[in-house]
């Protein structure tokens, strides 16, 4: 009877809420003090009831902010004492929600940096130094950075329609400057064919809960940034080469009544190319990446994620003559929904946003006798 009068109460306080109105077979359970969440494993969810009486039962969808937020379907129901343990299934929020609106904005912060314990060029600035950081270094190849710096905190937009019980309107958006100064240092031994990627620093997380009427949507923001570096090296090289760019970067997509539409764009970019000192006996190709990613993860299920890509890449022909050198800089971007939290009917897309290439150099030598070339450009 308490149940079910407290939410004729949500439903009446649901008239003066304009951001949403839940459906009755939902229970708030940051509503009730008592109510604490013990752990979450699988599909089992355990809370400490202080003696209180249960304020759901099966059937109901339980949702609350504890633990990065949970959203379930209860399927059972054991109570001893004052520790009740269920047994849930994922629910969404198009079935929680019957009519309303999530708009919800998150950015990133110099103390998420510091918190991560993300090496910083200022205590107070979002600039990562990227200075002396060996990246790969196996089987006679090395690549490391020997001077460097990136700055890329994005602010991220989710904004999302619900109309009887059904997801009308999508909208996820990251923005921000991405300002890179990199310089690389590759050395081989021999001949190198490989594609690898790894993190070198922690990912930067950030909790947030966001609201539709009373129903806490709760989650993390995470950025990751990865590097990776593909080769195929035909014989002994060495380079050491970069550039810097400054350009806005704008990733998004929004659905709207089953369309989706892209948000996406890059800004004019500033680029230098940085002086070019090579080695090689052989033809080769190398491509440096680093991928800052941005993911938003929902009730424990990652929905959401964007990135961002700046690369350089290299390439020598060096046999028939004459030696053909070029070195590139770019930028491409990516996005992946799967929107299974948002509305049971699954939208689950995927998109790559190629962005501008710059030439940073463009070199031509003829010869006689293959040999061995050491090149210094700009000349």
């Amino acid at each position: 009877m308490f149940k079910r009068s407290f939410i004729a109460l949500l439903v009446t306080t649901c008239a003066m809420v304009l951001t949403g109105c839940p459906s009755e077979e939902v229970i708030v359970l940051d509503e009730f003090p008592s109510i604490s969440l013990d752990e979450i494993w699988g599909d089992i969810v355990s809370f400490f009831t202080g003696g209180e009486a249960t304020p759901f039962e099966v059937g109901d969808i339980i949702v609350g902010s504890d633990g990065g937020g949970f959203l379930r379907r209860v399927t059972a129901i054991d109570q001893d004492q004052g520790r009740i343990t269920t047994e849930t299934e994922w629910a969404s929020l198009a079935e929680a929600v019957d009519d309303g609106s999530l708009s919800g904005e998150v950015t990133f912060l110099p103390e998420d940096f510091r918190r991560a314990k993300v090496p910083m060029v200022k205590a107070d600035d979002i600039v990562i130094n990227l200075n002396n950081i060996t990246l790969y270094s196996k089987d006679g190849l090395t690549l490391s950075i020997s001077h460097g710096s990136l700055s890329y905190a994005p602010h991220v937009v989710l904004n999302a329609n619900f109309d009887d019980h059904r997801l009308t309107g999508f909208t996820a958006l990251t923005e921000g400057d991405l300002i890179l100064d990199l310089n690389l240092r590759l050395t081989a031994s021999g001949g190198q064919n490989f594609s690898w990627e790894t993190e070198i620093f922690n990912p930067i997380v950030k909790p947030f809960v966001f609201y539709i009427g009373p129903v806490p949507v709760a989650g993390t923001a995470s950025l990751r940034i990865p590097f990776g570096v593909t080769a195929n090296i035909g014989a002994a090289a060495s380079a050491e080469s970069g550039f810097d760019t400054t350009t806005h970067i704008r990733l998004g997509m929004q659905l709207n009544d089953g369309q989706w539409s892209n948000l996406s764009s890059f800004g004019d970019p500033v680029t230098n190319a940085h002086p070019l000192v090579i080695t090689l006996s052989s033809s080769a190709g190398v491509t440096v990446y680093v991928r800052p990613g941005v993911g938003l993860n929902l009730y424990g299920v990652s929905d959401l994620s964007g990135y961002v890509q700046p690369y350089v890449q290299g390439d020598a022909q060096f046999i028939p003559s004459p030696l053909i050198l070029d070195f590139y800089a770019g930028v491409n971007g990516g996005i992946r929904y799967e929107l299974s939290i948002f509305d049971f009917t699954l939208y689950e897309k995927d998109w790559f946003f190629p962005g501008p290439r710059w030439p940073l150099y463009h070199y031509e030598l003829p010869y006689d006798i293959p040999t061995t070339f050491t090149i210094e450009l700009p000349l």
